[in-house]
């Protein structure tokens, strides 16, 4: 009844006036939503939720131990500098190096296949 009342002042109300009403009704259904996750949030804190254990599962099954013995032996291998440059440099050995492209055309026309116009 008292609501019926409103809406029907409401309808008699100037645009800009309905629209203030209706943000004064959403900020407040806001609120109400924050306060209500407000309560529920640190009652779930003050009774001491656990938390959910993030590990397990297929993290366990992957070895860690087997990686780190791995990246120690490596390590142990190459503690020397001088032995990882000779590691570099025979492995760069393997690979030949590419000539460079050198323009045989002539000059009369430009990289893309077209002739070259000289600026007036």
């Amino acid at each position: 009844m008292v609501i019926q009342k409103t809406v029907d002042n409401l309808k008699d109300k100037s645009k800009d006036e309905k629209k203030a009403v209706a943000g004064g009704i959403a900020v407040a259904v806001v609120l109400i939503l924050l306060v209500g996750w407000g309560f529920f949030f640190f009652r779930k804190i003050q009774r001491g939720a656990q938390l959910q254990q993030l590990g397990g599962g297929a993290q366990d099954e992957f070895n860690f131990s087997t990686v780190r013995d791995a990246q120690a032996e490596l390590m142990e291998s190459f503690s020397d500098v001088d032995a990882l440059m000779e590691a570099r440099n025979q492995s760069s050995q393997q690979y030949q190096p590419v000539p460079a492209y050198e323009d045989t055309s002539g000059g009369d026309s430009s990289s893309f296949g077209g002739y070259e116009t000289s600026p007036q």
